[in-house]
């Protein structure tokens, strides 16, 4: 069956096998780091700086956590419905669309995928009327995208839920929260990515191979129009908690 060809069994069973098998597609070290963070940890979170390819390596960890087991449920929820469904399940659907010949399932014109009775993804902003505690599973992956901007009620909506992973991904501009504490004072109970713009391939090669992230042409025109020790500077590019956010 078409769940036997891409199951725990086959290429599914490892998120970066999945994405290079089955999506055909190739994360860079980064993105290959987030996905293999997914398997070992019932927390992640990854801070970057803006165009580093955080919202692609969570739209491939969606797609691979719903073919890996039954039945599995991931929700991706976020600030807005901008991030959530122009975003994040743009990334979804693209890849689907490159692989439906593997993948089967339905994706829906909303941000919606069944892959069968038993397991399903879906996507919704968090001042969407629905309501999170209504998508219980045992095998649940949460997705938040921008997590820096979500509300703590939001946040703490989701821990409820006991979801088997939670993947928070954003930018480092706060000062205080569930998602600075990941990567401060509560680190120990995540795994922790963090990504500046020299670790992306565009900054990498010094051209651009990777279409829409961070190029060093973007890097130049912050460094010049911010300067480098600049709190926007610090964490737009450098992808760093700026301990001077106050001074922008």
């Amino acid at each position: 069956t078409h769940r036997g060809a891409t199951g725990p069994r086959g290429a599914a069973r490892d998120p970066v096998e999945f994405v290079r098998k089955i999506l055909g597609e190739r994360p860079y070290n980064k993105q290959v780091e987030i996905l293999a963070a997914v398997t070992r940890s019932r927390r992640v979170s990854v801070v970057g700086c803006n165009g580093s390819g955080k919202d692609w390596a969570a739209a491939r960890a969606v797609l691979w956590w719903v073919h890996s087991r039954s039945p599995s449920k991931a929700i991706v929820t976020g600030p807005t419905t901008r991030q959530v469904d122009d975003i994040v399940w743009n990334e979804i659907r693209s890849a689907y669309n490159r692989a439906a010949d593997r993948l089967g399932g339905r994706m829906f014109r909303t941000s919606r995928y069944e892959l069968d009775e038993q397991s399903l993804a879906l996507g919704f902003a968090t001042n969407s009327p629905y309501n999170l505690q209504g998508f219980h599973s045992p095998n649940l992956l949460v997705v938040i995208t921008e997590a820096h901007a979500v509300r703590e009620m939001d946040i703490d909506a989701v821990r409820r839920l006991n979801p088997a992973c939670l993947l928070m991904t954003g930018n480092p501009f706060v000062v205080a929260g569930s998602f600075y504490d990941s990567h401060h004072s509560r680190r120990e109970l995540y795994s922790t990515v963090q990504i500046g713009a020299g670790d992306t391939p565009n900054i990498k090669t010094g051209r651009v191979v990777a279409p829409g992230m961070i190029t060093p042409e973007d890097v130049a025109d912050r460094k010049e129009e911010w300067g480098e020790e600049s709190p926007l500077y610090v964490g737009g590019v450098l992808g760093k908690f700026p301990a001077n956010l106050d001074d922008i």
